[in-house]
């Protein structure tokens, strides 16, 4: 089976080639680093105790362990802690926010390519987040004695089906895991079915409940100020967009603009910026680009217009000043995103039938009355108006959030006792790899 795998992840990669050179022309995002991801990593320089290394897939993955990272070096001062990361997004995310001692890319699924990868950090333990489940990265992990934990995770419907077809590979590796951190009881019984080891397995929450976004004074001063400049009284701030979706809010937003309101469009993915910039300006309605107004000047915010938030890591803060947040990959099926950042400043918040990647959230959230679903744009712009027009409701909506938010946090400290738990005093595994 391992050997099956292996081939057609290879297939897999040279197949894809053409699209990811193509695609890595603008800017080199899948080149720069290319070595870290067939597992070229400069060997950590110290001769202390092994090395606690995280992986986080993408910005969201990130963020979540941005704070038990600092947890973990205060708690293990003596250790180097490392962080990988799978996207550009989240490395370029990292880079600014995370206290890791090293961040790099996670090595693909080659044998080769995780043995070098393992053998140049010598962890003493690897925690892996949201399930990533990569067969060979797991078998040498084993095979060298590093025992990995899973932190936060979830399986959603989709995945599950897929991992179920393939169940006699996974069952060994996820037998051998020492630890699966899981964020609901479904999750739980989803990874025990696929093959972990049932005294393994503990429900332990959402890192994402315990998250703090970042601090952007400056950014907010001046936001505010260009808001109450242009004299915009209302926004609706639609985060994480995808492909399809910026169109369907566009139109949404022509039949509810006012001059007192905006729209702040936030594309999930920093390539498509420029491509959302055309859509909105093929719409007719005035805009304006966050990257290219001169901070301060609050005449370039078009009123009853649109503001394209074309930056990193400035949406969880701009949050604060929505009157109304809308979560996307919702409309189209992409699983939806993170209704956390927005909820954390009491803003009430909207997101359209596709949750699937953030199911369990999305049902807390309904079940609490805290956030608002919609099936349609239809039914969006119904829910929009309402909301715009009636403040009571829009307070409701933010108190409710606010409390189910307070309800769920702690999953951070469960996660740190239990690597705790799984830190012996430490032999570097160097040797065996």
């Amino acid at each position: 089976m391992f050997v099956l795998y292996s081939i057609l992840l290879a297939l897999g990669l040279a197949a894809l080639a053409p699209l990811l050179w193509a695609r890595n022309a603008p800017d080199g995002r899948y080149t720069r680093h290319l070595g870290e991801r067939f597992g070229w990593l400069k060997p950590l320089a110290t001769a202390g105790p092994g090395t606690i290394w995280l992986h986080a897939v993408s910005v969201g993955e990130t963020l979540a362990v941005e704070r038990l990272i600092s947890l973990l070096k205060q708690r293990f001062p003596d250790r180097l802690v490392v962080l990988s990361v799978t996207t550009a997004t989240g490395r370029s995310v990292a880079e600014r926010r995370i206290p890791a001692d090293r961040i790099f890319y996670f090595p693909l699924d080659f044998r080769f390519a995780t043995r070098r990868a393992l053998k140049a950090m010598a962890p003493a333990l690897v925690i892996i987040t949201e399930t990533e489940i990569w067969p060979n990265f797991l078998r040498e992990a084993a095979a060298a004695g590093v025992p990995v934990m899973f932190l936060n995770g979830r399986i959603s419907g989709r995945s599950y089906a897929r991992y179920r077809l393939v169940r006699k590979l996974l069952r060994p590796v996820l037998g051998a895991a020492a630890g699966f951190l899981m964020q609901t009881p479904t999750d739980a019984a989803r990874i025990e079915d696929l093959g972990a080891r049932a005294e393994c397995v503990e429900v332990a929450g959402n890192l994402k409940f315990d998250w703090i976004p970042p601090d952007l004074p400056g950014f907010i001063r001046w936001l505010r100020a260009a808001f109450e400049h242009a004299g915009i009284t209302e926004v609706i701030i639609a985060g994480s967009t995808m492909e399809g979706e910026e169109a369907q809010l566009l139109e949404v937003y022509r039949r509810l603009a006012t001059p007192s309101r905006l729209l702040v469009l936030a594309p999930r993915h920093p390539q498509r910026f420029e491509a959302v910039a055309a859509e909105i300006g093929a719409s007719g309605l005035p805009w304006a680009q966050r990257s290219r107004l001169i901070a301060g000047d609050g005449a370039f915010v078009p009123p009853g217009g649109v503001l394209l938030l074309d930056s990193l890591g400035e949406l969880a803060s701009a949050y604060q000043l929505a009157t109304v947040a809308f979560v996307g990959g919702t409309l189209g099926a992409f699983g939806g995103h993170n209704l956390l950042e927005p909820a954390y400043w009491g803003v009430p918040v909207t997101f359209g039938p596709h949750m699937e990647n953030f199911a369990a959230i999305a049902e807390q959230f309904l079940a609490a009355g805290a956030a608002q679903g919609v099936a349609s744009t239809v039914e969006l712009e119904r829910v929009w108006r309402r909301l715009l027009e009636d403040a009571a409701e829009r307070q409701r909506l933010g108190q409710a959030a606010q409390a189910l938010l307070a309800s769920q946090r702690g999953a951070t400290e469960r996660a740190l006792e239990a690597i705790a738990a799984q830190i012996q005093p430490a032999v570097s595994v160097q040797s065996k790899l």
